[in-house]
């Protein structure tokens, strides 16, 4: 008995059915699900990449639920249309929430009188790699000064037991240079010089403790605090930190690891010790031992000039595998702006956005409007770009555009272009636009999922 075969208009109608579901479906997930988005310029730097002339430009994924279901947190990247023209799509990292009083203080975001501190996840996607690694540590001569009973070779230093071994930094301070975080294959290029010392650090390594007299300690050495890690043998005492002002007056207060530990006897541990957002961390083979949040010290100055390493061995043993980061090194204002602002108040239903590549990055620290009134009577608004800044973080075409002739054009909020001269300006008055209202919220940045080899650069966003 053969089977019966079904009308060929009857199978034409069942596949422009299913064509046209998954087009549905498609256009469900772009618009109210996932989209995927390029990123144009490098103001989200290092964490995002977009170099005009390195020719990388990463493609992300971004979550558009999110923004139906709940508002934005502090630190979570945001895709969002700007406020000053709708129909460009800005990506930046909120660091501000409605009733917020903010400001950028010593480097770090300071909210209500307290700073503000990252996730841990987030410190770990945003630190800048200090100095480039040989093979799996950085090249200890080149970066330290060895000092007393060390030998240094490569990526290990092996100290002798007369407690006289010591690594300082060669060239301090650790400066807030542009380039940091970044793979030299990359080919990215700055022209903004380092300015500021970065007094928040992080430092990771392999040390092994040979006798039982050893201790492995190292401090960091900001303008107004040193913060010291000490991390004795196992039995022979208890790890540390030991937060001391570099100024006299105030005691040294010392935060101790309990029940007791040190480190195990002629066994190669990975540490990893922190000073971030005034948040100190000890963890020991990935496991944490001691998290300190200095709640005492205020802000670090606003121009430091010193950050410093340095690090000892009183006893015999071996470091090796060193990786030094820094945080990011928050700037109140780009070094292009003719902004003045280092606080903000932020109204209800509002949001900062600030970039990860703060010295070079067109966010609301420096949105502005300007009003243009001529001697007719007639008066024109739109937004001011002349304070994007170099190496492609704001916007490419410039506003007003002032031309050879001494004529000026200047396109409004509308879009539409007027053109005039100098002597007819009558008064020019810049107003700041710094927030983003909720309704300008697109989706939460979730992935980098292009570039994949060249360089490789697929990652979860933090």
């Amino acid at each position: 008995m053969s089977s019966a075969k079904r009308p060929f208009d009857l199978r034409l109608t069942e596949n422009i059915e299913a064509i046209a579901v998954s087009i549905a479906m498609a256009l469900v997930l772009k618009f109210f699900v996932v989209e995927a988005y390029q990123i144009p310029t490098g103001s989200m730097q290092p964490t995002i990449l977009g170099d005009r002339e390195a020719g990388i430009n990463d493609r992300i994924f971004a979550d558009k639920l999110v923004t139906m279901l709940r508002p934005p947190e502090r630190w979570e990247v945001m895709i969002f249309r700007f406020p000053l023209d709708e129909r460009r799509l800005y990506v930046k990292r909120i660091v501000g929430l409605p009733g917020d009083t903010l400001s950028v203080q010593g480097g770090d975001i300071w909210v209500d009188g307290a700073i503000a501190r990252k996730p841990d996840d987030v410190n770990e996607s945003v630190l800048k790699r200090v100095f480039p690694l040989r093979g799996d540590g950085l090249d200890v001569g080149f970066a330290f000064l060895a000092k007393g009973e060390v030998q240094v070779e490569g990526e290990t230093a092996r100290f002798g037991g007369d407690g006289s071994g010591r690594l300082s930094l060669r060239k301090p301070p650790i400066l807030d240079a542009y380039l940091h975080g970044y793979e030299s294959e990359w080919n990215i290029r700055s022209v903004i010089p380092p300015v500021y010392a970065v007094p928040d650090l992080d430092v990771a390594l392999d040390v092994t403790l040979d006798s039982r007299d050893s201790v492995f300690s190292l401090s960091m050495v900001a303008d107004d605090l040193r913060t010291l890690f000490e991390l004795p043998a196992e039995g022979a005492g208890t790890a540390r930190i030991t937060l001391a002002p570099t100024a006299g007056g105030a005691p040294e207060r010392v935060f101790e690891v309990s029940p007791a530990r040190g480190l195990p006897l002629g066994e190669s541990v990975r540490l990893s010790l922190r000073n971030v957002d005034r948040r100190m961390l000890l963890c020991v083979d990935g496991e944490e031992w001691l998290r300190v949040d200095d709640d005492e010290s205020g802000p670090h100055p606003n121009r430091p000039v010193r950050s410093d390493l340095q690090l000892a061995m009183s006893g015999a043993g071996q470091i090796e595998a060193m990786d030094v980061r820094r945080d990011i090194f928050y700037l109140p204002r780009t070094p292009h702006s003719r902004s003045t602002r280092d606080t903000w108040e932020i109204p209800e239903g509002h949001f900062m956005g600030m970039g990860d590549n703060t010295q070079n990055s067109y966010d609301g620290r420096t949105w502005q409007t300007v009003t243009y009134t001529l001697d007719d009577g007639s008066q024109f608004t739109g937004f001011d770009f002349d304070v994007g800044g170099p190496n492609g973080s704001g916007p490419s075409d410039a506003n007003p555009r002032r031309h050879a002739n001494g004529s000026i054009t200047f396109a409004d909020v509308y879009g539409d272009e007027h053109t005039f001269f100098q002597h007819e300006i009558q008064s020019e008055t810049a107003t700041a636009a710094p927030f983003i209202h909720q309704r300008y919220l697109m989706g939460k940045a979730v992935a980098v999922f292009w570039p994949v080899f060249d360089p490789f650069r697929w990652k979860l966003i933090r």
